[in-house]
């Protein structure tokens, strides 16, 4: 599922990432995702910075929920 994750990390900064993640689907099917892990956080892989064209990093960011401000799906 495509997200746009809304995160603050210091409190004044807010940034927007878009990415992929599977941790709203019934099963956490790609490899790292673990059950106790998606009392945390989750993670987004194929990831960028939302509202800037260019390609995607190919890498993961792990957000964890208590630097969610919002989550709402991409479409």
């Amino acid at each position: 599922m495509k997200v746009i994750v809304t995160l603050t990390i210091d409190g004044t900064k807010e940034t927007r990432i878009e990415g992929d993640t599977d941790v709203f689907d019934k099963l956490l099917s790609y490899e790292g995702s673990h059950k106790r892990l998606a009392a945390v956080g989750f993670w987004l892989k194929d990831w960028r910075y939302a509202g800037y064209s260019g390609p995607s990093h190919k890498s993961r960011v792990f957000c964890p929920w208590t630097s969610c401000l919002m989550v709402e799906e991409n479409e």
